[in-house]
């Protein structure tokens, strides 16, 4: 079990970065590929299914380049990623509450580019 928690820790720093990276170029390269890695660790946790549906959804809008949409679901999940936090231990949610910030952080800087 440890071996996985270290796994979602990596993930999380990973997808930290790659939201400040993607969000500060003005860039989408490889995000959907982030996206479809959450999707899928976050399906088989029934108290995480309506952030695992948010996520489906952020794919769909940033495929369809609805970035108004983008937006809103981004500011969404950080917040439904931050409660999250609170049921987790540890670093990791001290982890999962920064993923939680950089996704609103995110949300607000998409908004000034549109």
């Amino acid at each position: 079990m440890e071996s996985k928690e270290k796994d979602y820790s990596e993930q999380i720093d990973k997808t930290v970065e790659t939201i400040t990276t993607h969000v500060e170029k003005k860039s989408g390269t490889g995000l959907t590929s982030t996206i479809n890695k959450w999707i899928d660790t976050l399906e088989d946790h029934k108290d995480l299914k309506t952030i695992a549906s948010d996520l489906k959804k952020l794919k769909t809008a940033y495929e369809d380049k609805n970035f108004e949409k983008v937006v809103a679901l981004m500011a969404t999940l950080g917040e439904e990623t931050t409660k999250a936090a609170e049921m987790a231990k540890g670093s990791e949610a001290t982890k999962i509450k920064a993923l939680g910030k950089a996704l609103t952080a995110g949300s607000k800087t998409v908004a000034k580019f549109m």
